[in-house]
């Protein structure tokens, strides 16, 4: 089971490195050996990207709430989240948050 997982991270890894390639226009590779260090899995300055690929997450029910009320206003969608004694995480679909990255939005 643990290497079924593994094997669908570093796909995932290499997903994400392929999309953010193709909107930087470089070359993007996951950093490896990460897992054995506990580094992040791809480093694209300044960001660093942990990379999560799993069966659920609860979190689409909340973008799918933040998408349709988006799209009634012409924004993009953005989700805040925070668990009990956590901090806040927000959450975006990769095709809003790449443009971002560029800096195509301010």
């Amino acid at each position: 089971m643990a290497k079924l997982s593994r094997t669908r991270g570093n796909t995932y890894e290499r997903e994400v490195c392929a999309e953010l390639s193709a909107v930087m226009g470089q070359k993007v590779v996951r950093i490896l050996g990460q897992a054995r260090d506990g580094g992040g899995d791809i480093f694209t300055p300044p960001f660093l990207w942990e990379c999560k690929r799993r069966r659920n997450f609860a979190g689409y029910t909340f973008m799918e709430q933040a998408v349709i009320s988006a799209e009634a206003q012409n924004a993009i969608p953005i989700v805040a989240i925070r668990a009990d004694g956590q901090e806040s995480l927000v959450m975006m679909r990769m095709k809003d948050a790449l443009p971002l990255i560029q800096g195509e939005i301010v």
